[in-house]
């Protein structure tokens, strides 16, 4: 029995005893593993009284602080007690005392809500009037402190602050309908600042000599409107150069600034950004515009002049190198021949001279008739690209819309562009070919006439 339990102890404390740094070279006899069990459990025993002992020290240490934690809790609450019955008699002490100011201003309390009222709308209505270019931004401040005083009903408003404000109400009113001319800071649309001379109509529009201005709060300053209303730019330098009497000029009554109506004007696509709105089929179009153009052109000089010389020639003037000077010839060297070969001859010079009078005017013409339809070409791709986009987008914004309807507008508005010269120059070029011809013609009838007699008198 005896073996058998030194064999179990040996089994559990054998790896206690190979985990040793130092390892003996033999097996340990039975007395020595009980002598290093006995010292292994003495060690675990004082390790474990040392942690006990920690464990007392902490636990009084957090008992001290848990213990002042909670009187310095206590004390607080305390202080708050306090802090709240003294705010609480406060309040009842300033219910009474407003109470008393309301019934000792009288009157002069409801004076506090218009003063803040009035001094508040003035206010924001000079952040953005054209005068604030002229006058400064001071009565911008005055207006929203006196507006903040009047809101906190303490301090009543001094005769000077009042009669301020009814000065620069007063002075707001004249400066709306008058003209005047004064220095301000102007920014360009490259960011740069600049002194310059700047008119003031009303406090509608203020302007330079060439450009419209808009007023920018944030900076105090004018600034150049990004695009300009060209067609009234010449009353911007009238009312610079004229000091009385009357000019015409250009106003926006719509608002301080120039409102709707001017903003509305310079956002207006100008005639080369809507012809963008044509695409290719419109492209095309002004391509064939500017064909017929140069054709109408080049044949029109030469028309000109062809007319010129063949006039000349027909009144007896020998000029040369033109139809009628060849048709001449042609009758001078057949001029034995009897009438109806010379008539064969002078037709079939003239069918020649037909060919290069009217060079070109056939094509002006097909260009009269392709535009429209080059027009109508685009009305219909347009239409298509409008009604993707409401499939897609629907009905509810109409500026989905508008790149579609605007193809479909400006390709046929620039179809009847094309077709309506082109076809004026068309008829221009045929009407000089027809004098040439006809002149032509007079003068080989007349020849033949001649001929005819000659045969009859011999």
């Amino acid at each position: 029995m005896k073996t058998k339990i030194l064999i179990v102890l040996i089994s559990l404390f054998l790896p206690f005893a190979f985990s040793q740094e130092e390892k003996p070279d033999t097996a340990l006899s039975l007395e020595q593993l009980l002598e290093l069990v006995q010292q292994g459990k003495f060690a675990e025993s004082e390790e474990a009284t040392k942690r006990e002992q920690k464990f007392a020290r902490e636990r009084s240490r957090q008992a001290t602080l848990l213990a002042n934690a909670k009187a310095e809790r206590a004390r607080l609450e305390a202080i708050a007690t306090q802090l709240e019955g003294r705010f609480e008699a406060n309040d009842a002490k300033l219910v009474v005392l407003e109470e008393q100011l309301k019934t000792r201003l009288g009157s002069l309390y409801e004076t506090f809500g218009h003063l803040q009222g009035v001094a508040s709308d003035t206010q924001q209505q000079f952040e953005s009037a054209v005068t604030s270019g002229q006058f400064g931004q001071d009565r911008e401040i005055f207006l929203k402190d006196l507006a903040k005083r009047m809101g906190e009903g303490i301090s009543l408003a001094s005769i000077e602050e009042l009669e301020r404000l009814w000065y620069e109400l007063q002075r707001e009113l004249i400066a709306s309908g008058n003209v005047q001319k004064f220095e301000a800071t102007v920014v360009d649309n490259e960011g740069q600042t600049s002194q310059q001379n700047v008119v003031r109509v009303g406090n509608f529009n203020a302007v330079t000599e060439g450009e419209y201005l808009t007023y920018l709060p944030a900076r105090g300053a004018f600034e150049t409107l990004p695009r300009q209303p060209g067609r009234y730019l010449g009353g911007t330098y009238d009312v610079h150069d004229t000091s009385t009497g009357f000019v015409e000029f250009a106003i926006d009554p719509t608002g301080p600034q120039g409102g709707a109506l001017l903003t509305n004007l310079i956002s207006l696509p100008s005639f080369f950004e809507q012809i963008q709105y044509g695409r290719i089929t419109g492209y095309t179009i002004i391509l064939l515009f500017l064909l017929a153009t140069g054709i109408f052109g080049w044949r029109t000089y030469i028309l000109f002049n062809l007319n010129k010389n063949v006039n000349k020639e027909a009144s007896g003037t020998k000029l040369g190198n033109n139809p009628l000077s060849r048709i001449f010839d042609v009758a001078e060297k057949n001029k034995g021949s009897d009438v109806e070969t010379l008539e064969l001859k002078l037709a079939e010079q003239i069918l020649v001279e037909r060919a290069s009078i009217d060079t070109g005017i056939w094509l002006v013409r097909l260009i009269s008739v392709v535009a429209p339809l080059l027009g109508l070409f685009g009305t219909i791709t347009g239409m298509i690209n409008t009604f993707q986009a409401i499939t897609l987008f629907g009905t509810g914004d109409p500026k989905t819309m508008a790149n579609g309807i605007s193809e479909a507008l400006v390709t046929t508005m620039l179809g009847l562009m094309t077709a309506i010269p082109a076809t004026f120059m068309a008829a221009i070029m045929a009407n000089y070919a027809k004098n040439i011809l006809t002149v032509l013609e007079e003068q080989s009838t007349g020849m033949i006439a001649v001929a005819s007699e000659e045969n009859k008198a011999q």
